[in-house]
């Protein structure tokens, strides 16, 4: 009996509460019951308004990192541009110097020869006017050797010349004349030799052979 006095005690409480809210909704004043709904359309305005906000927000920011990236592309591609101008320059300069060294390397190859042709001529001059001095000095030498010959013949055999018989002065003595000139030659008397200018007639040409004897010319024999 206690308990069911007591659930009976708590649906009556239960029950007036209720009823007062009720009651109270139903006298609250006009003004209040329009605050409320202002209140209650004011609130989806709001969400409207910053969902819009958060809509354009998100574009704003789509937007930004759009352009961020295109940026950043563009950025990009000019790095790109301008590491490919870079390199195709280092590859022109590098091209360049290699020309210029090659170039440099073919000047001192050209040169080089050159000095070698040079040194060539030089040494091939030289040889030659080595050759060429021997074969004077042979030459010289071979001159010298022949006049040294001629020069011991004629002192031996004596000398040759061609005169005009001009006729006998004495048994050992005749006159002929030589270049012009002339000379009283000896002869030894009763020789061959005599005999044959005996035998001659003044003007008329002779050849012989002599010697000079000191002051003396002696003629050795006659042709």
């Amino acid at each position: 009996m206690k308990k069911a006095t007591g659930f009976m005690g708590a649906a009556l409480l239960a029950g007036g509460l209720l009823a007062g809210c009720s009651a109270d909704s139903e006298n609250a004043s006009p003004e209040e019951n329009e605050n409320t709904a202002e209140e209650t359309t004011t609130a989806p305005q709001e969400e409207t308004e910053q969902t819009e906000q958060q809509t354009e927000q998100q574009e704003t920011e789509t937007t930004t990192e759009t352009e961020t990236t295109t940026d950043a592309e563009q950025a990009a591609d000019e790095a790109a541009s301008d590491a490919k101008t870079a390199a195709d320059n280092a590859a022109q300069s590098t091209e360049k110097a290699v020309e210029e060294a090659d170039q440099a390397t073919q000047g001192v190859q050209d040169e080089a020869s050159k000095a070698a042709d040079t040194v060539k001529e030089k040494a091939a001059d030289a040889g030659a006017a080595v050759e060429q001095g021997a074969s004077d000095a042979r030459e010289q030498a071979e001159t010298a050797t022949e006049n040294a010959t001629e020069e011991v013949t004629e002192t031996v055999q004596g000398k040759e010349a061609t005169g005009t018989f001009n006729g006998v002065a004495d048994p050992h003595t005749v006159e002929i004349e030589v270049d012009g000139v002339p000379n009283a030659y000896q002869v030894e008397a009763e020789s061959e030799t005599m005999k044959k200018f005996e035998s001659m007639e003044p003007g008329q040409s002779v050849t012989f052979v002599y010697e000079e004897n000191g002051e003396q010319l002696v003629i050795n024999e006659v042709k």
